[in-house]
């Protein structure tokens, strides 16, 4: 996996953004509505790391299996939607973006495992059991 040095997206200020990712590290960027594929073919570049489990697939699991965390909120609804790597535990950080956006709800999706968290900004706690990084990069076992 190509680490955060070769992400090509600004680093989070705590500004009022629509969309984050969280990489594995911690470190936390912006990025800009729609460039979630080419985050994900610099992340995940060929590999098909989706395709080893079953569930929905797409660029956001991808990232979430690879441990990264995409953070959204798309200012139509009341709602900010996450995916996260079942080991997930930035309950602050997605509570501190709900909070930016005036949402009332959060919908937070976890992988590989499908859970789906659903609830009122303030009752949602992630639970972050398991690994943050739930499935290598690489296709080689």
């Amino acid at each position: 996996m190509n680490g955060p040095a070769s992400v090509p997206f600004s680093a989070w200020d705590g500004e009022r953004v629509c969309h984050l990712t969280v990489a594995p590290d911690g470190s936390t960027y912006v990025v800009p509505s729609g460039a979630h594929e080419r985050l994900h073919r610099i992340v995940i570049g060929d590999s098909s790391v989706g395709a080893r489990f079953d569930g929905p697939s797409g660029p956001k699991v991808d990232l979430a299996l690879a441990g990264w965390v995409q953070l959204q909120s798309d200012r139509l609804v009341d709602r900010v939607n996450v995916d996260a790597p079942d080991g997930y535990d930035g309950t602050d950080l997605v509570r501190e973006f709900a909070r930016m956006h005036g949402a009332g709800s959060l919908a937070v999706a976890l992988y590989p495992s499908g859970t789906v968290l659903t609830g009122a900004v303030s009752e949602i706690t992630l639970p972050g059991n398991g690994p943050r990084v739930p499935a290598p990069v690489s296709d080689e076992e």
